[in-house]
């Protein structure tokens, strides 16, 4: 997956959710929540963070508004959360070759 492929299905405002997921996931890796949560947690951080972006840019007026930004906001958070995993990875994968 190549930063053109990307930019298709994401807002590039949004990518600054990346290394914020980051952050994120080392200050809950070092507290007392199991590592096996992390994930979880870093998606729903990711998908409120772009709800709460497409809720701030748009005007909602009606009910089918807001499924449309709840909508975007989970696919576009999912992507952003995949985005920062394999980035994660893959540095992890080049820290070890290192």
């Amino acid at each position: 997956m190549n930063i053109e492929t990307i930019r298709e299905f994401i807002d590039p405002q949004l990518l600054i959710v990346v290394p914020m997921l980051w952050g994120i996931g080392m200050a809950v890796k070092k507290s007392s929540i199991e590592n096996k949560f992390i994930p979880f947690i870093l998606l729903v951080c990711s998908c409120a963070v772009v709800m709460l972006h497409l809720t701030g840019t748009n005007l909602i007026l009606d009910s089918q508004a807001l499924a449309g930004c709840v909508f975007a906001g989970m696919t576009q958070g999912s992507v952003i959360w995949l985005l920062a995993w394999m980035g994660y990875e893959k540095m992890l994968k080049e820290s070890e070759i290192r």
